[in-house]
C-alpha cells in the first residue's frame, strides 16, 4: 500500500474514532469544557471577597430557615402557627391547592451583586423557598422542604 492510501485511511479512522467519541461522550465532553472554562475565569478574574461572604451569608440564612421550619412545622401544626412561622421569616406566604394537594409555599429573592459577575453563576442572584404540605384547613401534614438556588445560572 502506498503511503498515500495509508494516510488517508488513518484520517478517516481518527475523524471516525471522533465522531464516536462525541456521540457518547457529547454531553460530558460540553460539561467538561464549561467546567474547565469557569475555572480558567475564576483564575484570570478571581471574585472579590464580599462575594464569599455574600455566599456564606445566603447558606447560613438557608440552614437558618430549613432549622427553624423543621422546629416550627411539624406535623400537627395549625394555620396560624405556620402564617406566623413565614411572617417571622419574613417570607410571604401562599395556601394554594395543587394537583389535590394543599400546600402552604413561600419564596424569597435576593438580588445579586455585579461585581460577583462570573461565567458559572451570572451575578450570584438566588432565592430560598419553603414548601410544607397542609390539609384542608392549613394543618401541617408533611416535613418542611427548603430549597436555596442560584436563579442565573447556566
Amino acid at each position: 500500500m502506498k503511503l498515500r492510501w495509508k494516510v488517508g485511511i488513518g484520517i478517516a479512522v481518527v475523524l471516525l474514532a471522533a465522531g464516536v467519541v462525541d456521540w457518547f461522550a457529547g454531553q460530558d465532553l460540553r460539561a467538561l469544557v464549561y467546567f474547565v472554562t469557569t475555572k480558567v475565569d475564576l483564575a484570570i478574574h478571581p471574585p472579590p471577597p464580599r462575594c464569599k461572604q455574600r455566599a456564606d451569608e445566603f447558606n447560613a440564612r438557608e440552614e437558618r430557615i430549613e432549622r427553624d421550619a423543621n422546629n416550627s412545622l411539624k406535623i400537627g401544626t395549625k394555620k396560624d402557627d405556620v402564617i406566623r412561622f413565614f411572617a417571622m421569616e419574613d417570607i410571604p406566604v401562599a395556601f394554594d391547592q395543587i394537583a389535590g394537594r394543599h400546600e402552604a409555599t413561600g419564596t424569597i429573592s435576593f438580588k445579586g451583586d455585579a461585581a460577583c459577575r462570573s461565567i458559572a453563576c451570572g451575578d450570584d442572584s438566588a432565592l430560598i423557598g419553603v414548601r410544607v404540605d397542609v390539609d384542608e384547613s392549613g394543618t401541617v401534614q408533611s416535613k418542611p422542604v427548603v430549597v436555596g438556588m442560584m436563579t442565573d445560572c447556566l
